[in-house]
């Protein structure tokens, strides 16, 4: 990777990961492929398990997110099928913290996050924190959510309750 490329991060559990994550990761390989000098790079961070647990309203549901490893496996063969698609490079990380090197790392171009107003405030309090450390802000990429069969936003949660699989499509 060189300074020309463009490197986009994102974050989250990405379990289990469904069309919702996929438009995530696609927004974010094609901000990281832009025309110009360099490929581009893609950082997805992945939650590690003490910080699900602490960035959860309900502790106890970091117990039905999986493994570490079982996530990490997930994300890798999701990004095996999306990344051929693009010129960008990607790697996966081990998120400890909420501002991840989103905040603290030079490099970093671009951030993708969800609609979601948590992600929203998140993602603003990234760019606070790194103007107070001199550093640039990032661009905010977000994308819309996507929807199931009667537009109602896809989730991981509604998947674990069985309400709709990973496409959306709705489960009796």
């Amino acid at each position: 990777m060189t300074r020309s490329d463009r490197v986009v991060i994102l974050g989250g559990t990405f379990t289990p990961v469904h069309n919702g994550h996929r438009a995530l990761l696609h927004h974010a390989f094609q901000t990281a492929s832009h025309d110009g000098d360099g490929d581009g790079h893609v950082v997805v961070g992945l939650t590690s398990p003490d910080l699900a647990t602490e960035t959860r309203g309900d502790p106890s549901h970091a117990e039905l997110l999986g493994s570490f490893s079982a996530r990490r496996d997930a994300l890798g063969a999701e990004l095996d099928r999306i990344r051929d698609a693009y010129s960008a490079t990607c790697e996966i990380i081990r998120l400890e913290d909420t501002g991840g090197p989103a905040s603290r790392r030079e490099d970093i171009d671009a951030l993708v996050t969800s609609p979601e107003a948590k992600a929203q405030r998140r993602a603003y309090e990234i760019n606070q924190h790194r103007v107070d450390k001199g550093l640039q802000p990032l661009e905010i990429h977000t994308p819309p959510f996507i929807v199931d069969e009667e537009g109602n936003r896809i989730s991981s949660t509604r998947i674990r309750n069985g309400e709709i699989d990973v496409h959306g499509r709705l489960l009796d």
